[in-house]
């Protein structure tokens, strides 16, 4: 049986939680290795939005392990094991505001919505932030998976039309090759203007989100399949298998090889080895 947990409970430790109307706010440090994170459910829907390290999701649309903006919302009575690569990272988690049925946890593709919830994170770093700040924005959230709730709301502050479409054009593309140049060009706005649009919304650049892309792509491949390191280099478009090694140790503290192992591990019903960089 799946071990439950209340709308207080993660696998974290921070500052003081903030209970502002129907809402809770935690900002919060992973504590808990990966193996020790159990199966568990949660009661109650919540947001949570990765603020840093590699996040492990069950959620529809979410890579491996995340190295791109993440912001995943899990329904009333989601059960699953997410958890942070090597225990290692920070989150924000905003619990309440969602009444509705059972549905599948969902990787939140709104550009929009990802900034508001950096919004919301960045309140915890103020001396007094206004409950406003903290319970407007959570309905924002809430609207952004509910796209019949609070239209107004929605259409406030938006972002470009062009943003979510360049943004999710880096998920569904094929070309290993793509650039910021063909991303500019799809906006059909300057690179720099759309590095600042980036930076402003989604807090990356593009090149840090395709160069992202590039590892989850890698890890997904090493995690299903038997192609050589050097195939998944090509793949995914690194210029070599050194290339790929490098970039996967400065992301993940693991060689490729060892995140193919462990993948493998898990896989077959195994406790992952401890991790030693």
């Amino acid at each position: 049986m799946a071990l439950r947990r209340a709308r207080h409970e993660f696998w974290g430790d921070g500052p003081a939680y903030r209970a502002i109307g129907g809402f809770t706010y935690h900002r919060l440090a992973a504590t808990a290795p990966e193996h020790e994170v159990e199966t568990h459910t949660h009661d109650e829907a919540h947001f949570v939005l990765v603020l840093s390290g590699g996040y492990k999701s069950s959620a529809r649309d979410a890579p491996p392990v995340s190295r791109t903006p993440l912001l995943v919302f899990n329904p009333p009575g989601t059960t699953h094991r997410d958890r942070f690569h090597e225990g290692q990272g920070s989150f924000l988690a905003i619990s309440g505001g969602y009444e509705r049925g059972e549905g599948p946890a969902v990787r939140v593709l709104d550009p929009y919505a990802i900034w508001t919830a950096h919004a919301v994170a960045a309140q915890f770093d103020r001396a007094a932030p206004t409950p406003l700040a903290f319970d407007g924005r959570a309905h924002q959230l809430v609207a952004s998976v509910q796209p019949l709730a609070s239209d107004e709301a929605r259409r406030a502050a938006r972002p470009p039309s062009w943003l979510r479409r360049v943004f999710e054009m880096s998920f569904t593309a094929d070309d290993p090759e793509l650039c910021v140049a063909d991303l500019a060009r799809e906006a059909g706005v300057h690179p720099v203007h759309l590095a600042r649009v980036f930076r402003r919304y989604l807090h990356c650049t593009p090149g840090e989100l395709l160069r992202g892309r590039r590892l989850e792509r890698a890890a997904a491949m090493l995690g299903g399949g038997t192609a050589s390191l050097a195939e998944v280099a090509c793949a995914a478009g690194f210029v070599d298998q050194a290339h790929l090694s490098h970039a996967f140790r400065e992301a993940f503290r693991a060689t490729p090889a060892r995140w193919r192992r462990e993948v493998a591990r898990i896989q077959d019903g195994g406790v992952p080895a401890a991790q030693s960089g």
